[in-house]
This record gives structure tokens, sequence and C-alpha cells, in this order.
């Protein structure tokens, strides 16, 4: 197995860069002695055994039917002056356009993470496991519907990121200054319909999503994915209760210990959420470098246990709050002082239709949670569609549980829905 690196990760949507193509990072490490925030640790990929005494044989491949070809798309890389960084985008389009010339487009908007365009995802062996925005992209394109995607501010490509101005510069009000200008330069592309510009934001991406469409009444509709329903630091304490205790529970129901930990670290089948809870009990030196072993402070009473109740539970509270209030805080872009509203404190301001895309096994949003947006939108009288999708996670991918929850590639069901409405949306203008 190859060599593991941990270092400091939120666990939003995909905001570790190990998860991203090419890996490696510079992440701030707390102070010694204290508990850290979560981090990435890689999972050993899945296998499916054979059943005891069975001797597998070479299968044939069964005949399948040929599928009819999608239509094509068309391409157009681009650049987009983000601030004081030049960030390669593209535009998506479809092979064939409207008689008029002009067609609808949808802007995508990132989740948390230093992001390429595609929002490429690898696994723990550095294969990548979904492209969620690429696929996106290709669906709308290949429906008649135009989009328009881009690196994050200080994102080259895949892997390839200023860390240290990613993190030590940006928050979500650059991402929101990011996205003005992306709108802007899709209001000026006469391929497009400005009439019929949607904005589309997955996870943190629904914040932003959300304040650029109270700001630009002219969009014709706002669509979010996973969309942040709770306030920032309720939704962080919603992944650690739901979701990172939980599987603790399940991989070391006595506790976190010396003994247990590499077994810890190497279960299989958690998905990033989950695998990130033992990143609250690890000791700072095994975010540099060092081999992971668990921070002596974390076990308050000395007995060589973390009891996942009184210890682990109480000192991963404290570390999200020293995160999130502490200037120099790993969360602290998320704080008050930085950080746009949730989707459902946005909702009375919004004037748009919006269709809501949510998975029942999302460990990041979780979908206990998203009656709190359903019910603002209903209250505010917005033109709202809500799609629950059983057994999807949080990139609209197939998900056993909110443990399991992984990034898998985004599935079909979602992708028909989204060209639906937008067709049903644009019919109407």
């Amino acid at each position: 197995m190859p060599k593991m690196t941990y270092w400091m990760a939120l666990t939003l949507a995909l905001w570790p860069a190990s998860a991203l193509a090419g890996g490696g990072s510079s992440a701030p490490v707390a102070a010694s002695g204290t508990m850290v925030s979560a981090a990435s640790i890689p999972a050993l990929p899945l296998r499916r055994a054979e059943p005891a005494g069975t001797v597998s044989a070479p299968r044939s491949p069964a005949p399948q039917p040929s599928a009819p070809q999608a239509p094509a798309v068309q391409t157009e890389n681009t650049t987009l002056a983000l601030g004081d960084f030049q960030s390669p985008a593209q535009w998506t389009y479809p092979a064939q356009p409207q008689a008029s010339g002009r067609v609808p487009a949808v802007l995508l908007i990132h989740g948390s993470s230093p992001a390429d365009m595609d929002f490429t995802y690898t696994g723990p062996q550095g294969q990548v496991v979904s492209s969620i925005f690429k696929d996106i992209s290709q669906a709308l394109g290949q429906s008649g519907i135009a989009s328009l995607r881009y690196n994050k501010r200080y994102v080259s490509g895949p892997g390839q990121v200023d860390y240290a101005r990613f993190y030590g510069q940006a928050d979500l009000n650059t991402f929101l200054a990011d996205a003005q200008t992306a709108l802007d330069t899709m209001r000026h592309n006469p391929c497009i319909d400005p009439k019929q510009i949607y904005v589309y934001g997955w996870s943190e991406g629904s914040t932003v999503a959300a304040e650029l469409v109270r700001r630009n009444p002219d969009v014709a509709g706002l669509i979010v994915q996973g969309p942040v329903a709770l306030d920032w630091p309720e939704l962080f304490e919603a992944q650690l209760t739901d979701v990172q205790l939980p599987y603790l529970r399940q991989v070391a129901p006595g506790g976190l210990s010396a003994e247990n930990l590499a077994a810890v670290l190497a279960a299989p089948g958690a998905g990033l959420v989950a695998r990130n809870a033992v990143g609250f009990a690890l000791d700072p030196s095994s975010f540099t470098g060092g081999a992971p072993k668990l921070n002596p402070a974390a076990d308050r009473d000395g007995n060589g246990v973390i009891d996942l109740d009184s210890e682990y539970l109480t000192g991963a509270r404290q570390s999200l709050a020293t995160q999130l209030n502490s200037p120099a805080g790993f969360l602290n872009i998320y704080s008050p002082a930085r950080a746009l509203p949730s989707v459902t404190a946005q909702a009375p301001q919004l004037k748009v239709p919006v269709l809501v895309l949510q998975g029942t096994n999302d460990a990041n949003t979780p979908a206990a949670y998203l009656p709190r947006l359903t019910e603002a939108l209903d209250a505010a009288r917005v033109d709202s569609t809500v799609r629950l999708y059983p057994g999807l996670g949080h990139s609209l991918g197939p998900a056993t549980s909110l443990v399991a929850d992984d990034f898998a590639p985004i599935a079909q069901e979602p992708l028909r829905d989204l060209v639906k409405w937008l067709r049903e949306k644009s019919s109407q203008k």
C-alpha cells in the first residue's frame, strides 16, 4: 500500500486537495497540544471476494445491446480574469444550436475545495472517481443547453493549486465576486440567450449561487445541489454527530487507542466525511509527514483510550469552535464576518424559480435538515421544485449510507430531472 499522507481538511465538499486530482498540500496545522480539524484519511479500496470454496473461472461478458450515440457537444476553452488570477474555463455548447442561434445556459459554481472546472475527485490510489461538473455540462449540452464552468481562483488545473493564496486569501466573498465575473461573461456571449441564464450551486456553492441570484434578479432560475440548509456551525455539528461519530462507533466502539488506530485508519467502506472523523483525535505531527498517532491532549483522563462521548465529542466540538472563531482558524471563512448566509437564510430574498436536488445519503449536507430550507422557500412563496433521491449521496451518485458517501459519479436520474426542469422553465420565457 502506498504511503499515506495526513493533513487537515474541511469536510463540507471535497475540501481536501488529496481528494482532488494531483493531491498534495501545505494546509495549516494547529498548535501542538491541541485537537485539530478533521483530516483526510485515504480509505482502502473495496474488493469483492468470491465465496469460500469456489473457483473463479474466466467469464465472457454478456452481449450488450448497442446504445444509441448521444448527441455530440461542442466545447470552447477560454479564460476568466478572476482578480489577480487568470482562470482556465470552458464553454460547452449543443452540437446543433437553436434556429435563433441563442441557447439557454447554466453557470456551474463549485463546492468547497481548490477545485478544477470538472470537479475532479480522486480515490486513495490516485484514480479518478468522478468529474461531476464535466458530467453535468455534457448532459446539458446533449440536451440543447450550454454551460460555463471554470477553475476556482488560484487553481490552474487538477492538483495544480497555489495553496498559500487559496487558503490564505480567498473566502466566500471572493468566490462570489468570481461567480459575478463568470455571469457577466455569459451575458456578453452572443451564443447565449441572456434571458435564459440559470445558476447552479453545489454545497458551499449553493450559498454563493443564492447570493448571486439575489443580486442579479434578471437570472432565470437557481439550481442547488446538496444545499447548505443550516447555518455553518450547525452544519459542521451535523457532520460530526450524524456521520463521523456514528462511523467511529462502528469501527472503534470502545474508543480510540494506540492499539486500534491503524485498524481504524485502514477500515474499508467509509466515505470522505466519515474517514475524516479520526482527524479530530490525531496529534498535530500526523499532519506534517509524521506517522499517525493520537493526540495525548484528547485522552483527558489519561487511561490510554479516547472515549467517544466524554472525550472525543467534547474535543471535536472545541476544535470546531476554535477553527471557526480564530482569525487564523482553518474554518474561519465560515465565521459570521466572512461567510455567506445559508440558502435557508437567503430564501426570503429569492425571486426566481428554484430547483433543489438532494440525496438521502448525503454526508456533507445531510438530508435530515432539508425541511429547514423547503419550509423557508414555501413561507417566502418561492416557485420551488424539490427532488429527493433515495440512495444517492452528496455528488448525487450512489451511496449506501451517510457513512459510505464518497462522491461517486452523478446518477442519470438527477441529470434527467435537471434537463426537464430547465426545458420547462425555458419554454415559459
